[in-house]
């Protein structure tokens, strides 16, 4: 992109050489002005100058030593050159506009317009320099036969009209030329100033660009520090089943003749040096909605870059895209997971306050201790799922930064070191 920003800098310039040039409009000129001379001589003859006077100023009337189809040749290089210039300017003003992303946009849609009026203009004025220089060639070689038809009145001054004839149409060519020369210029002219204007805007929005750039070359790392965080998350969620399971064997045991009293006093935390099991699972949750918006962010982040590139319907782009959603989708499914095994908990716990109240073994003692045994085995198969669906995230974010590494390659855009990606890797879950 700054490469074809460098050379799009130098259109305006370039424009103004094709569009100030001055050189084809003198050459056509100094040629028309001696067609001009010559399609007078020849009117001569028809108000009494000598038919040998005239046909012999015919080679060289003013501007002396100038051949009409000699000028006109070089005036059609030169008209030539500058619709090369104005054609690779175009190229290069094309496909900057292009990786901008406002090619459909005003002012570049005057600019096209303008640029193919000029087109057009050129190629009108190079077909008029044709014809007039082939028309002044044709009137030359009449006056060479009309010469040799001297003794022949009528026969010379047939030729000699003929001369004219072509002569005043070689001049009506010219003239034309030299319209629509000044014509291509004028339009080119206002290309140059839509070109200005294209520019100051496209130097904000690669400004813009440059930020989600740098933004984007972030994003990588970022997933990789998102994957890094959950393996926390697994950790304390694995913390909480191995609590939970042990809840489980627990009650089992006070259903089988436990002292219920203790049943209750150990229940709350089987492990006096840790955390409650819901606590765990709160500060993974926690961990995880942290998560969650970060990851989000990195997709704004990335599909924003890829919007100014114009990616968003290549191959590469979509299936990042998709390995996002897979990701973020295991991650909600693991938040509703791991809310629904503290839910579960908290219904456990409760279920086991009652069993401490009523008496040991009666109806509905049996009811709530088989309750709070169903919801606490129900609350650690929650958080053992929500750890299949954290790992299944680990797993698409590595994917995800893999993908994201290739597209920033592709577009010229990534620098990373390579042992970044051995970190990650050697963290990734089996």
């Amino acid at each position: 992109m700054d490469e074809w920003e460098e050379l799009a800098r130098t259109v305006p310039a370039t424009l103004m050489q094709v569009g100030s040039g001055m050189e084809a409009v003198r050459k056509i000129q100094v040629a028309h002005r001696k067609i001009q001379g010559r399609a007078g001589l020849m009117r001569n003859i028809r108000f009494g100058m000598p038919a040998a006077i005239a046909m012999s100023l015919f080679d060289d009337p003013a501007p002396v030593g100038v051949c009409p189809t000699v000028t006109l040749e070089e005036a059609r290089c030169e008209i030539s050159r500058g619709a090369a210039r104005h054609a690779m300017a175009d190229h290069v003003f094309v496909r900057y506009v292009e990786l901008l992303g406002i090619q459909h946009e005003p002012p570049c849609t005057s600019r096209d317009t303008h640029h193919r009026e000029a087109i057009r203009f050129t190629a009108m004025a190079l077909e008029k320099v044709r014809e007039a220089a082939s028309l002044a060639e044709a009137a030359k070689d009449a006056v060479d036969i009309a010469e040799t038809l001297l003794p022949q009145p009528d026969l010379k001054t047939e030729w000699a009209l003929a001369a004219q004839d072509l002569a005043e149409r070689a001049d009506y060519e010219a003239t034309q030329a030299l319209e629509f020369v000044k014509r291509a210029r004028d339009v080119v002219a206002l290309e140059f100033f839509d070109t200005w204007t294209i520019l100051r805007r496209g130097r904000a929005r690669s400004a813009e660009m440059k930020e989600w750039r740098e933004l984007a070359l972030k994003v990588p790392g970022t997933i990789m520090l998102i994957g890094d965080a959950e393996l926390e998350t697994l950790e304390l969620i694995q913390a909480a089943v191995s609590k939970f399971q042990k809840h489980v064997e627990l009650l089992q045991e006070v259903r089988h003749g436990t002292a219920t009293a203790t049943a209750v006093d150990n229940f709350t935390d089987p492990d006096p040096e840790g955390a409650l099991p819901t606590e765990l699972l709160e500060n993974a949750r926690r961990g995880m909605s942290k998560s969650a918006v970060r990851h989000a962010k990195a997709h704004h982040i990335f599909a924003r870059y890829a919007a100014f590139l114009g990616i968003q319907g290549d191959e590469e782009y979509r299936s990042w895209d998709s390995k996002h959603q897979e990701a973020a989708g295991s991650m909600v499914a693991a938040l509703k997971k791991v809310i629904d095994a503290v839910s579960d908990a908290e219904a456990a716990k409760d279920a086991v306050a009652m069993v401490g109240i009523l008496p040991y073994q009666c109806p509905l003692w049996e009811l709530w201790a088989l309750r709070a045994q169903n919801q606490t085995s129900l609350s650690s198969f929650n958080a053992t799922l929500a750890i299949l669906d954290v790992r299944q995230a680990r797993e698409a974010f590595f994917v995800e930064v893999l993908r994201a590494w290739l597209i920033l390659r592709r577009y010229g855009s990534l620098q990373l070191l390579d042992d970044s990606a051995s970190l990650w890797s050697s963290s990734t879950p089996a």
